[in-house]
């Protein structure tokens, strides 16, 4: 029998998260474009909030949430600090972030609330901000990458988290931040030279992205090890394995908006039209 997705799940997202998408400029334009649409997509779901898996919010010691109700400031990327700044000033739904650390924590896993002033948001976040939050009137709960986790664990914390999402009754449209393939290129290029790191990180991106278009979940997860082990994916695909367990593993197909390269790493820009 197929998993049902909670009604109150709107959109749910696959994005990248490199400072290379959030500046303007004629280059990386495909995915750019792709971005633009899927933050339109997700607005005109009329969410209560967006709920944020970023692979570059990497936590240690358990599973963080963002409890500080107006983060703002400016960020530099730690890698690519030449390309500009990132301003931010947005609003975190706490109520939502305090019930999931709650549901979590009650599932056994450690966690913390982050609430301190000049806590340093990542890159990938305030990437997804841009496009799907331009003007930072949707609420956002934001949750971190653990390094230590498995990616099943990373499915148990999707799980915890989608319960939590069900409890509120909310409109929530999810995200997950994470590059596919995440070998760099390792020297200066122009963005016209760009490509995916190897021809195998190419070939199995593409292989996973036709089983997400046709909607076979199961086999995606099966794959899945095999995929971490030839690929390197972005934190070990945790963040796909968050976002089916917060869905429930359905074997509903993605529309693949965008694919290509992003500084040698496979970029993809996939929508889940859920309950629209």
């Amino acid at each position: 029998m197929p998993s049902v997705v909670a009604e109150n799940f709107k959109k749910a997202f696959i994005v990248p998260g490199l400072p290379h998408l959030a500046f303007d400029t004629p280059d990386w334009q495909e995915l750019k474009t792709a971005l633009a649409k899927a933050g339109a997509e997700a607005r005109a779901a009329n969410p209560d909030v967006l709920v944020i898996y970023s692979a570059q919010w990497i936590s240690v010691l358990g599973h963080s949430f963002q409890a500080d109700p107006n983060p703002h400031g400016v960020h530099v990327d730690e890698n690519w600090y030449d390309m500009g700044d990132f301003e931010f000033n947005f609003k975190v739904d706490v109520e939502l972030s305090k019930l999931a650390e709650q549901v979590v924590r009650e599932k056994g896993f450690a966690t913390k609330l982050i609430n301190y002033e000049g806590f340093p948001i990542d890159t990938g976040t305030l990437v997804v901000m841009k496009y799907f939050n331009p003007d930072n009137k949707i609420p956002v709960m934001i949750v971190s990458s653990n390094i230590y986790a498995s990616p099943e664990d990373s499915m148990r914390l999707g799980e915890a988290i989608g319960e939590a999402l069900k409890r509120s009754g909310k409109k929530a449209v999810l995200i997950n931040c994470s590059s596919l393939s995440h070998r760099f290129i390792t020297h200066d290029i122009k963005p016209g030279e760009d490509h995916i790191a190897s021809e195998k990180d190419d070939q199995w991106n593409r292989k996973m992205l036709d089983l997400i278009k046709a909607g076979k979940t199961s086999e995606i997860l099966a794959k899945a090890p095999e995929y971490i082990r030839e690929v390197n994916p972005e934190m070990q695909f945790k963040g796909f394995y968050w976002l089916m367990g917060v869905l429930n593993k359905p074997e509903i197909a993605g529309n693949v908006l965008a694919y290509g390269p992003l500084w040698g790493t496979g970029a993809a820009v996939v929508e889940y039209s859920l309950n629209n």
